[in-house]
């Protein structure tokens, strides 16, 4: 199972006015209008992305990353600070809500294009995607939500998501109907052998989860000419929240010797120090 990271001290949604938001926004907030659809598309803020507070449970792989900055928006003030409300209940720890309705700030309804995409995958995956196959199948470990699998679909890839809890899978289904592509789901749990074959593939992805035992099996698992890219939690993320035991934890350096028969690429282990403490790794198995 994927294992969340949740801050010890979560501050409370802030409320603002025009001013500070267009600074929060001018810093790269995530813009999102909790309005109906209909209201939406009546008009809108440019940037913004949309989904209402009741769907924040069921639709939340659409939701901005959890340490991202997002200011919330509505019509009436009193819903947005509601919305704003149920994101931190969900573990967001930079929300603001604008105190004033939509209406009042300059130009705020004249927008009519689509909404924007708020989700978005691992910034590493983003980040090291150039140098992944351009073509191939992909095996997502414990998939969860999907973002990660999703996204890679979106890039033409015929992405295999494996979980173990089939309402994660069929969250990641519903993103993917979205989006207009598929994925190939397949309820596995990681945890309790034996487990299937895995085939190879050309990309094997896993984020946020560690399960030793099966280290070797990941490996297999990558084709040759394939790439392994591995995220997750390490030592130190004990302090900021979940996971906390050091069965879900990679102890420093770990990661870059836990496949010895693939050629590390990249190996990264930082440690900022308002969090999350991650290790990361993209591998490749030689031809």
């Amino acid at each position: 199972m994927r294992t969340g990271s949740e801050r010890l001290d979560t501050p409370p949604p802030a409320a603002v006015g025009p001013a500070a938001a267009q600074a929060l926004l001018a810093a790269g907030a995530c813009l999102l209008d909790c309005r109906s659809a209909e209201a939406f598309a009546a008009g809108h803020l440019p940037g913004a992305g949309r989904l209402e507070a009741a769907e924040f449970e069921p639709r939340r792989a659409e939701l901005p990353p959890r340490d991202a900055g997002v200011l919330v928006v509505h019509d009436v003030p009193d819903s947005a600070a509601h919305a704003a409300g149920r994101l931190h209940d969900l573990g967001y720890a930079r929300v603001h809500w604008l105190q004033s309705p939509l209406a009042a700030w300059p130009g705020g309804l004249a927008e009519r294009g689509e909404a924007r995409r708020l989700w978005r995958p691992s910034p590493f995956l983003e980040r090291i995607a150039p140098l992944l196959p351009r073509s191939g199948s992909v095996l997502d470990l414990a998939a969860g939500s999907g973002r990660e699998s999703v996204w890679m679909a979106c890039r033409g890839h015929a992405v295999h998501a494996w979980d173990h809890a089939p309402e994660a899978l069929a969250r990641a289904e519903a993103l993917a109907a979205r989006e207009g592509v598929r994925l190939q789901p397949r309820i596995v749990d990681l945890e309790r052998p034996p487990l299937p074959d895995p085939g190879t593939h050309a990309v094997v992805m896993v984020f946020r989860f560690l399960h030793r035992a099966i280290l070797p099996w990941i490996a297999a698992a990558v084709a040759p000419g394939g790439m392994l890219v591995y995220e997750t939690y390490a030592r130190g993320q004990e302090r900021f929240g979940r996971p906390r035991h050091p069965r879900f934890l990679f102890q420093p350096g770990e990661i870059a010797t836990a496949f010895p028969g693939l050629r590390t690429l990249v190996h990264e282990e930082p440690h900022p120090e308002e969090g999350p403490i991650l290790a990361r790794l993209l591998a490749v198995r030689d031809a």
